[in-house]
């Protein structure tokens, strides 16, 4: 087989392809010069990408994370800034209410609930009834002592049955109902200097207190009345008269954090 120099068009045993060459400018294949030769093999296509393409697209991915990152770490700051000042709030406000707590969990009787619990309930103020030189003078007859008995306990019916046991018990056939009057307090039983004997009697009858009787009364002769009022401490006939003792505020939560001979806050 004959072999040339691969300028012609059946040149020996030339291969056909090596006949054409890429030309650079035109980038077409057209057929190679005399003495021209053969352009190197064109390197086969990479899959990977060029380190520079790579790069520029690692940049510009990286650039929308970047600033998602800002973001995010901005509002995770502002939590952070917004969870502390709620937690200083609420530690500041229970901090009282988690001492009380603390001191009630490790000194049961020293709680508030126990305490209040344990604290005495004040009872109803007894009056001693009226005594000494008062009833040791004399005494009117059930049937010269007129009283005019009102209502100011606020009980319904409680001068109806004084009146009941004066009439039917004591014969004071005198006396009369007055009907209902304002609320007060304590009884009251207001005569004249003349009928201190009728006030000494009633007095005596019913147990009156010494706070009840005010003889400064304007009536006089044998026509005019005592005034008896009931009060609030009018319990009934043979009751003592007894007025409910003021209440005793409860103990506030922060009087279980002293110490005491309990052992009451102390640590």
């Amino acid at each position: 087989m004959r072999t040339g120099d691969g300028t012609g068009a059946g040149g020996g045993d030339i291969d056909p392809a090596d006949l054409w060459v890429l030309d650079p400018v035109t980038g077409e294949y057209r057929m190679r010069r005399p003495g021209e030769q053969a352009a190197p093999p064109a390197p086969a296509p990479s899959s990977r990408p060029a380190p520079g393409a790579t790069a520029g697209r690692a940049s510009r991915r990286r650039r929308p994370g970047a600033r998602t990152g800002l973001w995010v770490a901005g509002a995770l700051c502002f939590l952070v800034v917004v969870g502390s000042a709620g937690a200083y709030a609420l530690t500041r406000g229970g901090s009282a209410r988690t001492a009380a707590d603390s001191v009630g969990a490790s000194h049961p009787a020293c709680s508030p609930a126990a305490t209040a619990a344990s604290a005495p309930q004040p009872g109803p103020s007894t009056e001693p009834p009226v005594s000494g030189s008062f009833l040791n003078g004399p005494k009117a007859d059930p049937i010269d002592i007129r009283v005019t008995v009102l209502d100011g306990s606020g009980t319904f019916g409680q001068a109806e049955s004084v009146l009941e046991w004066m009439q039917n018990s004591k014969d004071y056939l005198r006396s009369s109902n007055g009907g209902p009057a304002s609320v007060i307090p304590r009884t009251t039983l207001v005569y004249a200097p003349d009928h201190v004997s009728q006030a000494r009697a009633l007095a005596a009858a019913m147990g009156l207190p010494a706070s009840a009787l005010h003889g400064d009364g304007t009536t006089s002769d044998t026509t005019g009345r005592m005034v008896l009022t009931l009060g609030q401490d009018f319990h009934g006939i043979g009751k003592p008269f007894a007025v409910p003792a003021p209440a005793v505020p409860s103990p506030s939560a922060g009087a279980g954090t002293t110490g005491g001979a309990s052992g009451c806050g102390s640590q």
